[in-house]
């Protein structure tokens, strides 16, 4: 039987749609693949075919929790990843590190406040990564 969930994303409310979607194809690798409106009001990412975060002109007041993780984002090496972000403009707020509920992960928080945490499942890693 086909499953009938297909994928899933996220919709963040932003001033400028594709100043946002930018920043993500220029620094967290996302590919900008669609966007509608002169000038776009609604942008479309994703990333490796598997995260997709759309971007939509705000309209209202709304502003993202400044203590709170927006969106978690499982990944199948994060030591790889926090390499690969740390050499670009990137606001690392919460560095990588092993946590006691057997997550290795870290936060970065983009222009518009949104904070991102990418992980791995301590059980998918081999050894012990301590930063």
């Amino acid at each position: 039987m086909q499953k009938q969930f297909s994928h899933a994303a996220s919709i963040f409310p932003v001033p400028d749609p594709m100043e946002a979607a930018k920043y993500y194809e220029e620094n967290l690798g996302f590919e900008i693949f669609f966007a509608w409106g002169d000038p776009p009001e609604y942008v479309v990412t994703n990333r490796e075919d598997a995260v997709g975060i759309h971007f939509v002109k705000q309209e209202d007041d709304y502003k993202p929790s400044k203590s709170h993780v927006t969106l978690y984002i499982f990944v199948n090496d994060v030591d790889l990843l926090y390499q690969e972000l740390k050499k670009k403009p990137v606001k690392i707020i919460n560095p990588i590190g092993t946590r006691e509920w057997g997550m290795r992960d870290f936060d970065i928080i983009d222009p518009n406040d949104y904070i991102i945490c990418f992980a791995t499942s301590v059980d998918r890693l081999s050894g012990n990564k301590d930063s």
